[in-house]
């Protein structure tokens, strides 16, 4: 028989199989309908009600220095995350050596002073799984050997000078290509103008500055920082508390305190009144338009209702800003807002935004200020949108903590925000708890459309005159960044 011959006849036979198959189903589906003559298709499943979160307890230890030691103990599976948080803020880098954090975190990957950063590689593929200075994820009987390299990397890193030029290099090549992109320099801008030019972080980060950096510097910053009070360390798994003690006290117990790396940040300027912050990018095809003002703390009670209004203004996709822009008019792929809360005691940022090309700038603007007015006064939030942002938040909360690594991380936030350790415990209950009225009270009290900063980068000569002529808030030019 001839090729071709063979392969017809695969192809019949196949044919065949899946006739054969064809038949079945729609002989098994005939039978189901016959045995269940109740069954009704055009009515879709009923979905059960999502699974409660069962976030494990936090069992907070110490090592013999006073490192906390928060341990996350599971043993539904044989595998162990550990994570060291460095808790090290912005106001820590020197002056004229912004980057140095990034850069001294980003360099303790390059090897120890025991083993190159090849040598380490080789060891995790032998090991089977990797370990940074920052921690590791492993099966239960790697534990031991990953933290000992953990602590190799973490307490020894070499910081060869090839791998500083190699880093300052790209630093300084991405910082380069980021300033030609409209989204950093509307982001940069927005903080100046929020914050005031003085404000530490409104420091803007120079080609000049990261290249200055020395391998000095690097380990002048290590041995400051990267020791107690700043870090601090997660363990979640198959492992006990005393075990985590245990493993982790040798190698870090004796670790030498160094000095504070979250010095007190100073308060943000705010605006008095909205103003509309033009920074001129000439031939830009888009403008990028950012919305905001300083919001409250994260430890204020009504957090989580100003959170569940902002589902519903701009925090989804259905949302009323997305909903506008992008499907009412299609000035833009996607609109959002949101508020970045940060550790008490500073305040949070509400911020809402798009991109949209050029000649719809301030057509743009002008239905995403109409949204921002309405949600506090004559469109409130609705029962409807209420009960679809508490399900919204609620009902997918539980996959987020499914794994081990997911806890681990999930745990780490909650430190470095200075948050409740049982915070996940009884976040449901509270969202569902959520009135009309709180939500509706957070819209009025914390979206001040009379007090936002507006900062538009976009083709100056071709948006301001439509801005102008919108008139909706005083118009401020910015000097180039």
């Amino acid at each position: 028989m001839t090729i071709s011959h063979q392969l017809s006849s695969i192809a019949r036979t196949a044919a065949l199989a899946l006739v054969g198959a064809a038949i079945s189903v729609a002989s098994s589906a005939s039978t189901l309908s016959a045995q269940t003559p109740d069954f009704d298709r055009t009515k879709p499943p009923v979905v059960p009600p999502p699974k409660p979160l069962a976030f494990p307890k936090a069992q907070v230890r110490q090592l013999s220095n006073g490192v906390p030691v928060i341990v996350l103990e599971d043993h539904h599976s044989p595998v162990v995350a550990v994570q060291a948080m460095f808790d090290i803020g912005a106001l820590a880098e020197p002056s004229g050596k912004k980057g140095l954090y990034n850069m001294t975190q980003g360099m303790m990957d390059e090897g120890s002073t025991t083993h190159t950063a090849d040598q380490l590689a080789d060891i995790f593929a032998d090991l089977g799984n990797s370990v940074s200075p920052q921690g590791f994820y492993t099966i239960t009987q790697n534990v031991d050997k990953s933290l000992a390299l953990m602590a190799e990397q973490l307490l020894s890193p070499a910081f060869p000078q090839v791998a500083l030029d190699r880093a300052k290099a790209n630093a300084a090549a991405g910082l380069k290509a980021a300033k030609e992109s409209p989204d950093y320099l509307s982001r940069i801008a927005f903080i100046k103008v929020l914050y005031g030019e003085q404000h530490p972080y409104a420091r803007v980060e120079t080609e000049q500055e990261i290249m200055s950096i020395t391998r000095d510097d690097v380990l002048a910053f290590y041995r400051d920082y990267f020791c107690p009070p700043n870090v601090k360390f997660i363990v979640a798994g198959d492992i006990t508390p005393a075990e985590a003690v245990a493993k982790l006290n040798p190698l870090f117990g004796k670790l030498a305190k160094g000095k504070n790396g979250h010095p007190p940040v100073p308060a943000p300027a705010g605006v008095a009144a909205t103003t509309i912050y033009l920074y001129d990018r000439p031939e830009s095809p888009q403008s990028v338009i950012t919305v905001g003002a300083i919001g409250p703390r994260r430890d204020s009670p009504d957090r989580l209702a100003i959170q569940t209004m902002n589902v519903t203004l701009g925090g989804a996709f259905t949302s009323r800003i997305n909903l506008n822009l992008r499907e009412q008019h299609q000035y833009t792929y996607g609109a959002q807002s949101g508020f970045s809360f940060n550790r008490p005691p500073e305040p949070s940022i509400f911020r809402a935004g798009t991109s949209v090309s050029t000649p719809k700038t301030d057509s743009a603007l002008i239905e995403l200020m109409k949204e921002i007015r309405d949600i506090r006064s004559t469109r409130p939030v609705t029962e409807g949108e209420l009960a679809f942002s508490k399900n919204s938040q609620t009902a997918g909360m539980p996959l987020q903590f499914e794994t081990i690594g997911q806890r681990a991380m999930a745990m780490m936030f909650l430190v470095m925000d200075d948050e409740r350790l049982d915070y996940y415990n009884t976040l449901i209950p509270q969202i569902n708890a959520l009135t009309l009225t709180q939500d509706r009270e957070a819209a009025a009290k914390y979206i001040d459309p009379n007090k936002m900063a507006i900062v538009v980068v976009g083709d100056r000569k071709l948006i301001e005159p439509g801005l102008r002529a919108a008139n909706l808030a005083p118009i401020v030019i910015l000097k180039p960044l």
